[in-house]
């Protein structure tokens, strides 16, 4: 099957991709960042991959179509862009949901002591997706528009 692009069931946009089969199939809007796939077909309650998800995850999560959308997280060599809780402002108990992007950085040679790579023992990670210094984006497509510029620089060598 070749991937179309069609209407989001959650934001509405022409911007979800769908790829795959109806065996196999993931839905991914780059506009609002929900996605899905068959494994999160039908409800919360029942669905057991569902259940498996973080609290957060649960909570972002939101049911169209017979089937549980979650927000993306997309990782790339230059960074992550992720979903966090934002603290809603003079409101001491609500968060909203918005989109970092963390960078991926250079962890400095003296520091790398600190960082082992448990899939190679003995050896330790150069790189690290730097979350504490991440900017915070209100929509998804605001952060995809960063990595795509980013994307861009790193392609024309860093100008």
């Amino acid at each position: 099957m070749k991937d179309l692009i069609s209407n989001c069931f959650i934001c509405e946009e022409k911007a979800l991709h769908v790829a795959g089969t109806e065996e196999a199939q993931v839905m991914q809007c780059i506009n609002c960042g929900y996605t899905t796939s068959t494994k999160f077909t039908g409800t919360k309650e029942t669905n057991e991959h569902f259940q498996k998800l973080g609290e957060d995850m649960k909570n972002w999560a939101v049911e169209k179509q017979d089937k549980i959308w979650i927000p993306s997280i997309i990782t790339l060599p230059i960074g992550m862009l992720y979903p966090v809780n934002i603290k809603v402002p003079n409101d001491k108990e609500n968060k909203i949901m918005k989109w970092a992007f963390a960078p991926m950085v250079e962890i400095p040679e003296d520091k790398r002591k600190d960082f082992p790579n448990p899939s190679v023992p003995g050896k330790f990670y150069d790189k690290k997706i730097d979350t504490d210094n991440a900017v915070v984006y209100d929509l998804f497509i605001e952060g995809m528009t960063k990595i795509n510029e980013l994307l861009k620089q790193e392609a024309s060598g860093g100008e």
